[in-house]
C-alpha cells in the first residue's frame, strides 16, 4: 500500500479536492432533484395548462407577518361574486392562514390571471361564518361534515 507523506501541502491538496468533490456533489445533488406536492401545483396554476386545475384550485401569495417573507401555496377555494372563501386543511396543524386574523393584502391567480385582494380569516363565532361555510359547501359537498373550523374570505379588487 502507498503511503502519501504527511506534510501540510499535501493535506491542503488533499483538503481541496475534497472540498470540489464535495460541491460537485451537492450540484448534482440539486440538478436531480423534482418538484413536489405544492411546487407541482403551482407549475401547472402559472402555466398555459392552468385550465387543468383552475376549477379547484388558486395560488395564494402573500407576506408572513413576523417573518416578512414572501410565501406562495395552491388552495381550494370556493366563489361568491367578488369573494373567495378558502378553508385550510388541517386548520389545527396548518399556521399559515393565522397571518390573515389582520385583513392583508394578497395576490391571488384565478383561472391563470394575477388579482390583488385582501384575506382575512372568519371564526365559527363571526356572523359571515355561516354564509362563507354555506358558499364553500355548495361548491365542494364532500367537505360538508368537515367544515368547522376557521375560514379565509378573499375580497377581490375590481
Amino acid at each position: 500500500m502507498i503511503s502519501t507523506p504527511k506534510t501540510p501541502r499535501t493535506r491542503a491538496a488533499i483538503t481541496a479536492v475534497d472540498r470540489v468533490r464535495r460541491r460537485w456533489r451537492r450540484r448534482a445533488g440539486r440538478r436531480t432533484k423534482l418538484p413536489q406536492g405544492n411546487a407541482i401545483v403551482l407549475a401547472v396554476l402559472r402555466s398555459r395548462a392552468h385550465r387543468l386545475l383552475s376549477a379547484a384550485a388558486i395560488e395564494l401569495r402573500y407576506i408572513g407577518r413576523r417573518s416578512r417573507r414572501e410565501y406562495a401555496l395552491p388552495v381550494q377555494y370556493a366563489q361568491a361574486g367578488e369573494q373567495l372563501v378558502v378553508r385550510p386543511q388541517h386548520w389545527e396543524r396548518a399556521t399559515w392562514w393565522r397571518n390573515f386574523r389582520i385583513p392583508q393584502p394578497v395576490t391571488v391567480r384565478l383561472a391563470g390571471r394575477l388579482r390583488d385582494g385582501t384575506a382575512r380569516v372568519v371564526e365559527s363565532s363571526d356572523p359571515q361564518w355561516e354564509s362563507a361555510r354555506q358558499a364553500y359547501t355548495t361548491r365542494w359537498p364532500r367537505s360538508t361534515p368537515r367544515v368547522t373550523g376557521p375560514l379565509v374570505l378573499i375580497d377581490l379588487q375590481p
